[in-house]
């Protein structure tokens, strides 16, 4: 038994209009270990407690200019990595963490 469905010409171009909508929509980001989704923008950012601190300790008052694609970098590398770059920078001196990090001076 064949069911006949009869479309308007309304009603054809919103389910073409819906179905390009879904197309366009960009892809929902995959979730990480840790279970949360992606933040890439502060609409979609949930700071998590050490994400807090990071952006209030190491940011201060510039925290809220942060995106949280950073936030979330910073939390996730080490320490000592960290350090190594800094000193590369020369925004810290070498000496005064060479011992806590076993950092050699180049």
């Amino acid at each position: 038994m064949k069911k006949t469905i009869r479309l308007t010409e309304t009603d054809l171009t919103k389910l073409v209009q819906k179905i390009i909508n879904e197309t366009e929509e960009t892809p929902n980001y995959e979730k990480g270990k840790s279970g949360m989704r992606a933040a890439r923008s502060k609409a979609d950012f949930e700071p998590l407690p050490k994400e807090s601190e990071i952006m209030s300790q190491l940011f201060g008052k510039y925290q809220d200019d942060i995106p949280p694609i950073v936030v979330r970098y910073l939390r996730k590398m080490g320490k000592a990595q960290l350090t190594k770059r800094l000193i590369k920078l020369n925004m810290i001196d070498a000496k005064t963490v060479i011992d806590e990090f076993d950092i050699t001076e180049d």
